[in-house]
């Protein structure tokens, strides 16, 4: 059952990813990646020491805490977050963005928040949780800005050589980027495939692809190289990186 993960598989594809996915099977993975990120994917921690204090700093200047979700499939990280930042008082307006249609009528249909207004410096802004079938390419066309850009498990899904600029037009987006994504591990591939997740997730494509995903995913050191100027990269116990961008492109 060990395998070696010495050289990263970037070739590969997920089943989620094909075109012509079964599509029973494509909505249940939506649906089980709001387990799955809870128990593997540490976004609480990534909240707690990333997230707040910025989302707080950003109230405390009488504005609303605006972040764009890039890659979001089903949704569930940005509800999490709404609901994360909502229970601190914290006013924000969340956009999840996929480039893929089916993700994006999925999270509408699945993962709705009601809008509301709140009263920011006596003007009346709209505040909850939103989703849209766009490019990161295309909201930097727009001049679109955020506080925050997130992703989760995207960076391994993006072709080598368009990597940079996906970072770049990150950079452009928001003055806070947070990449969360797998390290490459054979102990954590190893883990992974003894695990209970195939009972667990047999109706979805999560088992399948999460194997691919590890195959696919990077080392501390090649995150590293690829990233540049304004990045850094932090490891996040057990098994995940986290690529960080802190700058002055987007809203102030």
């Amino acid at each position: 059952m060990f395998t070696h993960l010495g050289q990263r598989q970037g070739n590969l594809i997920e089943q989620m990813d094909i075109e012509d996915a079964d599509c029973k099977q494509l909505e249940q993975t939506y649906a089980d990646f709001y387990t799955l990120n809870r128990l593997i994917s540490r976004w609480n921690r990534v909240y707690a020491k990333y997230i707040r204090p910025h989302a707080k700093k950003i109230q405390r200047q009488g504005n609303i805490f605006k972040v764009c979700d890039v890659g979001c499939g089903g949704g569930d990280i940005a509800f999490l977050l709404f609901k994360w930042l909502k229970k601190d008082g914290i006013n924000a307006h969340i956009i999840g963005i996929d480039i893929d249609d089916r993700a994006i009528a999925w999270a509408k249909a699945n993962r709705k928040v009601l809008a509301e207004t709140a009263q920011v410096n006596n003007k009346k802004k709209t505040v909850g949780l939103f989703f849209e079938c766009i490019s990161t390419t295309e909201l930097a066309r727009r001049n679109y800005k955020v506080d925050l850009v997130i992703n989760n498990h995207v960076l391994h899904h993006i072709p080598f050589d368009k990597i940079n600029p996906f970072l770049t037009e990150c950079a452009v987006l928001g003055t806070k980027v947070i990449c969360n994504d797998l390290e490459r591990s054979s102990l954590a591939y190893t883990l992974f495939s003894l695990c209970l997740f195939p009972l667990r997730f047999r109706s979805s494509f999560i088992y399948q692809d999460g194997r691919t995903s590890l195959k696919k995913s990077f080392r501390e050191n090649e995150l590293d190289t690829l990233s540049s100027e304004g990045w850094k990269v932090e490891r996040l116990f057990p098994f995940r990186l986290l690529l960080i961008y802190e700058g002055e492109h987007g809203l102030a």
